[in-house]
């Protein structure tokens, strides 16, 4: 990734590939994660999306993308550790494919959808933001129909409570009353004005086409003192593990185990952990689904995952509400496995190259690109996917379990289905 300041508080951020024959270009804004912005948060890009000054109907902007040869655009919130992005996302031709200057025009229609709003009466649509509402509404509520994503989501809060990390970045149906075309464009205002930038471009981008980008952009941002929101490292500080269980009336039940790891993200440290986590239950060939799954039956799935940014663990499995303990006990047993050391070199081996494969797949995706670099800059670092590949290759069993020493459970959240 290479980057350049276009001014204070606002970075360029260029990711080279001649391997596809499409652009993308990205507009991230950073915020902290709060109680009282975050459904304003989730609410805004989609407000946007509805409408612009120019062009205050829907049907008008997905005209525009189409004479831009099909150009896709895409807004949301994505959450970060404590903090979250807004991102503005579109996916283009490159120019050389087209024999014209498509990214002028691209970015022309970007600086419109973000920076030139649809406003009435000091405020958004109100039509527009009333409809929203109950579309994010409906979205908040259908968190339910994802057993899995609803057990995690309440494992996550029960973890950290509802700030920073552990609300649910699509925010809470109980604040969309109190916002109202006025305050949600006091909010856009502020965001605009206040928060960190980044400037993404991914593909054939060379000096012309970034000179377009940054002519086409920098008038709209103007210096700012927001910087990257700081995540604070999540390390064992419950003297009980906590366990918290919510009756649904359904035929298979969840069990989401949140742990906190104390690895700082961006030390040594974490690619132990990255490879603890594969060998763990982050992989096809991991100890939860090798014993929890496969030999002992006690969960239609059983996995883990890890979040870098927070240092936290999430272990989630899809089970039968009578093998509740028998399961909880396996996983219990197989962490202690872990962090005993009992791992076999042939295991270490599968897993630095089930990493290595997932790590190179990265370059078929710009988006996942992107992500990746995404969370590169906030932790400070400009690491590509082949260094990080490199800094697993030294890393032995010992490490391993070290780090896995470190990681202790929290949170025990057990969705259980009962008979309706």
């Amino acid at each position: 990734m290479q980057s350049k300041q276009i001014c204070k508080g606002v970075d360029l951020r260029v990711i080279p590939s001649n391997k596809f024959k499409t652009n993308a270009l990205s507009i991230f804004f950073h915020i902290p994660l709060k109680r009282e912005t975050v459904t304003m948060a989730a609410l805004l890009p989609a407000v946007l999306k509805r409408g612009t000054e120019k062009n205050p109907e829907y049907k008008q902007l997905a005209r525009r993308l189409a004479d831009l040869y099909s150009a896709s655009c895409s807004a949301g919130v994505r959450q970060k550790g404590d903090g979250e992005v807004l991102y503005f996302h579109m996916d283009y031709i490159a120019d050389a494919y087209i024999g014209e200057n498509l990214t002028e025009q691209v970015v022309a229609f970007l600086r419109e959808l973000v920076f030139c709003p649809l406003i009435q009466d000091g405020g958004f649509s109100p039509e527009y933001v009333e409809s929203e509402k109950t579309n994010l509404k409906n979205a908040i509520l259908s968190l339910i129909n994802d057993k899995k994503e609803y057990a995690d989501v309440k494992c996550r809060e029960a973890m950290f409570g509802k700030d920073g990390y552990g609300m649910f970045e699509a925010g809470y149906v109980e604040d969309l009353d109190a916002i109202t075309p006025q305050s949600l464009y006091a909010f856009y205002q502020k965001v605009l004005k206040e928060a960190k930038v980044d400037i993404f471009v991914s593909g054939m981008a060379d000096a012309e086409t970034l000179d377009v980008i940054t002519k086409g952009l920098e008038a709209e941002l103007l210096p700012r003192d927001g910087g990257y929101i700081a995540t604070q490292t999540a390390t064992a500080d419950r003297e009980e593990i906590q366990y918290i269980t919510e009756e649904i009336p359904a035929s298979q039940s969840k069990l989401s185990i949140g742990l906190k790891c104390g690895v700082e993200p961006a030390g040594e440290e974490y690619y132990a952990l990255l490879l603890g986590n594969c060998l763990f239950g982050g992989s096809p060939f991991s100890k939860l689904f090798m014993n929890v799954r496969e030999k002992l039956s006690l969960a239609y799935y059983a996995a883990s995952r890890t979040d870098r940014m927070k240092s936290v663990m999430v272990i989630s499995s899809g089970i039968e509400t009578q093998n509740f303990q028998k399961a909880y006990d396996e996983i219990q047993l197989q962490l202690a496995k872990m962090q005993a050391g009992e791992v076999e070199e042939s295991e270490l081996a599968a897993a630095k190259k089930y990493l290595t494969n997932g790590l190179t797949a990265m370059y078929d995706s710009v988006r996942a690109l992107e992500d990746y670099y995404l969370s590169q800059a906030i932790l400070g670092q400009n690491q590509s996917p082949e260094e990080l590949i490199r800094c697993l290759e030294p890393i032995g069993i010992p490490q391993i379990q070290a780090v896995m020493q470190k990681v202790q459970l929290d949170t025990v959240y057990f969705l259980k289905g009962v008979e309706a």
